[in-house]
């Protein structure tokens, strides 16, 4: 996942490039590669045309996921400290649905949440959120991906190059960063 200073440095990055044009136009995804060339992770920007208090508040209401991120029909809060949460989530997917527990640990001050993987499918899979102030009181919400050991279906036909690992979690990626987008757009300023 990226670390702080490694979004420190991206949007440092992204800012000297001005990428505003582009976000305006869609989201932006990158895909970064792990050990030996092999996908690593998908990391995605939107801009959303709401306050970051309303995009963070959307994504910490962990047990909402169901309401509003696609394919997700179960999002159950199993274990909350003051420090992080433990949440029950089912992906419906074709054959088996997915089936896992993340545990999500908030930085409120940082607007940052970083997940792990904890028990079921998905074994090894690392989930990360950021959300920052951008120009014109929107926001610019980050998320990474890198899901792994997903559907035994999707694996039996993955190739070399890794085509159903990429198009899944850039998938994700995408999808996720758009219901966000579409529900804090639509939520009633808080």
């Amino acid at each position: 996942m990226p670390s702080r200073m490694l979004c420190t440095v991206l949007v440092m990055v992204l800012s000297q490039i001005d990428l505003a044009p582009q976000l305006e136009k869609g989201p932006l995804v990158l895909v970064e590669e792990g050990k030996g060339g092999k996908f690593g992770q998908a990391t995605g920007f939107i801009l959303v045309n709401a306050p970051p208090e309303q995009a963070w508040a959307l994504i910490t209401k962990f047990e909402e996921y169901k309401n509003f991120l696609p394919k997700v029909t179960e999002s159950e809060v199993k274990r909350r400290t003051e420090k992080d949460v433990d949440l029950h989530v089912t992906i419906e997917v074709p054959g088996p649905d997915t089936d896992y527990v993340v545990r999500y640990t908030p930085d409120h001050a940082a607007k940052e949440i970083t997940g792990t993987w904890v028990s079921g499918d998905l074994k090894g899979s690392r989930w990360f959120w950021k959300v920052e102030a951008a120009p014109g009181g929107k926001t610019l919400l980050t998320h990474t991906l890198a899901a792994k050991n997903f559907s035994g279906i999707a694996q039996a036909v993955e190739d070399e190059t890794q085509t159903v690992t990429v198009g899944v979690n850039v998938g994700s990626v995408l999808a996720a960063l758009k219901a966000v987008k579409r529900k804090a757009e639509t939520a009633p300023a808080k």
